[in-house]
């Protein structure tokens, strides 16, 4: 290693920066303000290529992240990736490995891990650690946590964290860091703001309130667990429930209904595991996909909304059923692309109806299946046709992130006792094009206080006995005005095309926008993740066709997004960049 490399391994791996904030939820934008401490040398492993690596703390947790150079990775799965923590910054306890003492090996693709104290090994769980890790699905980055009073890191109560080490591992082949002696880093004394308290009451009283929840073995009409959900529903008085993993017709509509005595409620009860229920009426439903697996149904919220409302319910496939949930999503997109594009699909549906979709997704494995659900790229497009952006004004859907409404985590399923580590199972998809959302957000009661708590009639224990999944909270605050409907006609009108050739291109490609009338524009690029990456023309343009040439040399090989504001309305375009 030649000087200057030592001068800068010693500064990045001597110190860590003030504690920070981070919501374990599977998004890195609250990573931002936190410094690198560890650069690793781009192509020096076998297999994974660890990139960076950023250490910081709240009150509560240690928190980790590190990215890969290349490459798409499962974290509870699939992989021999390893982290090494010496909690007290002595060489002579724990498991001596690579000049550090060593007090937890983890192994994250066997999801196990050994404590070493005393000379001995001890093995330990996920709930041992209280660890988190974001995103649940496969990833270029990930995100950590670890309780700080565990009794690893405290080493059984005897120590507290304020300086320790940490070494990264595949056992294919990548160390971080490559020399011995770890990455340092330190815990302060500085306090970090907890996080503001999310109120289970709606911003405003006429917003409509949906919640999506997997009651876990048909536990609304379990007698023991029941209580559980009574107290839950009444406190947040929903106006539809989506219910995976309930299969009894007969009690559910009834039950439901003696909570809410004053209030008319619906049900459609019609597909495997899969219930939706309403106080508004439902005026239509039916099955989805083949597996039976996705449900949906219109309801009847023209009082509310001016229009009715398209709610789509999931239940996927469990577990390591991977090429199950492909087919699951693959097969949706195409029946929903059919439906708009033709009017072809399980009942008449008006143009531009606004929809959500909800559910347990159980997305634990390729990020491709949340993809395709978002930005319709079909994988199997010789069984299921062309990929279809999935909004009505051709664009991606937004995949909601809800956190807890007093905690700063985004799973939506925990089992303690189970090897796999709380995670994102369940999902909200939205029209951004049609429907204004209002508040959103999970349901923990073991992270409540004893006042708010009380002040909605619940239990510290209701989620943790009811399921174990959370539910998920979502308000809608009204209907976007963006229509381009004729009344006569009931059709949309293309004021505006947008397409681009070739497509899929290397290098550059060329953007042709054909407008029907004068329109001040805005054309933009943004990548996958929904970040703007290009600004290429703003200003008024004539009726007519106009091509624009856009040179992406400078940008990685992957899917984009031609974004084209015209008047109020907007076009998107997908394009496919291969080098």
């Amino acid at each position: 290693m030649n000087f200057l490399r030592k001068i800068c391994y010693f500064i990045l791996c001597s110190q860590i920066f003030a504690g920070h904030p981070i919501t374990i939820d599977g998004q890195f934008h609250d990573w931002d303000e936190v410094p690198i401490i560890f650069q690793d040398a781009e192509g020096d492993g076998d297999d994974a290529d660890f990139a960076e690596v950023k250490i910081t703390y709240d009150n509560e947790f240690l928190f980790f992240y590190f990215n890969f150079f290349d490459g798409e990775y499962l974290m509870q799965d699939w992989n021999d990736f390893k982290i090494y923590i010496d909690s007290d910054n002595d060489i002579a306890t724990g498991l001596t490995f690579e000049g550090i003492g060593a007090e937890l090996e983890w192994t994250f693709g066997q999801r196990s891990g050994t404590q070493h104290i005393n000379s001995e090994e001890i093995e330990v769980g996920q709930n041992d650690l209280t660890l988190r890790i974001g995103p649940t699905i496969t990833s270029t980055e990930f995100e950590i946590a670890i309780a700080r009073d565990s009794d690893i890191l405290t080493i059984n109560g005897s120590n507290t964290v304020i300086n320790g080490k940490v070494i990264l591992l595949d056992d294919n082949g990548d160390m971080v860091p490559n020399e011995s002696g770890g990455i340092s880093f330190s815990i302060g004394e500085d306090y970090i703001q907890e996080p503001n308290p999310i109120s289970l009451d709606r911003t405003d009283i006429s917003d409509i309130r949906i919640i999506s929840y997997n009651t876990l073995s048909e536990g609304m009409i379990d007698p023991e667990r029941e209580p559980y959900f009574r107290r839950l529903m009444q406190a947040l008085e929903p106006d539809v429930i989506a219910i995976q993993e309930h299969f009894d017709w007969n009690e559910i509509d009834d039950i439901v209904q003696s909570w809410f005595p004053q209030e008319q409620w619906y049900a459609s009860w019609t597909y495997r595991d899969l219930v939706v229920l309403s106080r508004f009426p439902i005026l239509n439903d039916a099955n989805m996909i083949s597996s039976e697996r996705t449900m949906v149904a219109l309801l009847d919220t023209y009082s509310e909304l001016g229009v009715p409302l398209l709610l789509f319910n999931s239940h996927l496939s469990c577990c390591s059923n991977n090429e199950s949930r492909q087919q699951q999503v693959d097969e949706f997109i195409s029946v929903w692309r059919d439906w708009v594009l033709t009017g072809e699909g399980p009942f008449d549906l008006d143009p531009e109806t606004p929809f959500i979709h909800v559910g347990d997704f159980n997305f634990v494995g390729y990020k491709q299946q949340v993809e395709t659900l978002r930005i319709g790229d079909i994988e199997n497009e010789s069984e299921y046709g062309n990929d279809f952006l999935p909004d009505w004004d051709s664009s991606p859907l937004i995949d909601l992130f809800p956190r807890h409404t007093h905690k700063r985590m985004g799973y939506t399923w925990r089992k303690d006792w189970s090897s796999y580590n709380p995670g994102k199972l369940d999902y909200v998809f939205y029209s951004d094009y049609l429907i204004e959302p209002g508040k959103y957000f999970i349901v923990n009661t073991l992270a409540m206080d004893a006042g708010a708590l009380n002040a909605y009639g619940l239990e510290l224990e209701d989620t943790q006995e009811a399921s174990d999944h959370l539910p998920i909270v979502f308000d809608i605050a009204g209907i976007l005005s963006n229509s381009s409907i004729d009344a006569e006609t009931n059709f949309p009108i293309d004021f505006a095309t947008i397409n681009n050739y070739p497509n899929p291109f290397n290098s550059a490609t060329t953007i042709r926008i054909q407008l029907q009338n004068n329109f001040q524009i805005s054309l933009f690029i943004f990548d996958i993740e929904g970040s703007l990456v290009d600004e290429i023309f703003i200003g008024e343009l004539y009726e007519g066709t106009h091509e624009f040439y856009w040179d992406g040399t400078r940008f990685s090989s992957g899917i984009y997004f031609v974004k084209l504001h015209y008047g109020s309305s907007v076009k998107t375009d997908k394009i496919l960049l291969l080098k």
